[in-house]
């Protein structure tokens, strides 16, 4: 049995002081994980490999310890400290995927002018050009910002996570309308096979961004070796832009 702290143990200055300390650890873990990416992130041939990597799965540790936690203590109530980790990450990844993104599309967007390249006229690019970006008295509908290939592909990428999730939803939603009396044994296949699923995904995603950070290191050793050719004088200044 791990030890518990009740809150009608502790009273409301009690409450206050765990809160307090809670959030204490909480930020002051981010800091340090902050600090030690960042100082990860200098190392130019390491840098795709950390933020693409290192970083996710740091972030991810705080997220899997209010999951860890929740489920420890008492069998009859775990799966209600469950339930309130699970409400608790899903409520803090949702914010982060819409609030943040909302906001720093509502501060970049641009004015919106026909594509050249579409004679139909019907597509829209952003104009980056001009002054204040153009956008005074425009409504929402004229103005937006430019989507990169990296978006879109983290974009395919996030759509694709929603699988393990409706995996088990599913199933478990038409076994609970069948009237089941037995759940969670109902429900075993699935949930191992939604596990599968999710550790194959996360391989994937390693691999991807593994992938990606060994194109970077070797974008940043053709750069170096162009500096050097630059500085020995073997190679203009337009020779080294039009490679």
């Amino acid at each position: 049995m791990f030890p518990s702290i009740e809150p009608g143990d502790t009273g409301f200055t009690g409450l206050i002081w765990l809160f307090a300390t809670y959030g204490y650890v909480l930020f002051r873990a981010s800091d340090l994980i902050s600090e030690g990416s960042e100082l990860l992130l200098l190392i130019p041939s390491w840098a795709g490999l950390v933020g693409g990597v290192v970083l996710p799965l740091l972030g991810a540790v705080p997220d899997g310890a209010i999951m860890l936690f929740s489920g420890i203590g008492d069998i009859s109530t775990a799966q209600e400290s469950l339930s309130v980790g699970v409400g608790a990450l899903a409520g803090s990844t949702i914010m982060l995927l819409t609030i943040p993104w909302a906001l720093s599309i509502l501060a970049g967007r641009v004015s919106l002018q026909d594509d050249p390249n579409d004679p139909s006229g019907n597509s829209k690019i952003a104009n980056y050009r001009g002054k204040a970006k153009g956008i005074q008295g425009k409504k929402l509908n004229e103005t937006g910002v430019s989507v990169t290939k990296e978006i879109r592909h983290g974009s395919f990428i996030m759509i694709l996570t929603t699988a393990p999730y409706f995996l088990i939803q599913i199933p478990a939603s038409i076994i609970k309308s069948r009237g089941s009396d037995n759940l969670g044994s109902d429900e075993k296949v699935w949930a191992f096979l939604s596990l599968l699923v999710s550790v194959t995904g996360f391989v994937m995603y390693l691999q991807i961004h593994i992938k990606a950070s060994r194109q970077d290191e070797q974008k940043y050793r053709r750069m170096e070796v162009m500096k050097e050719l630059l500085q020995a004088g073997k190679v203009s200044l337009g020779g080294a832009f039009h490679n």
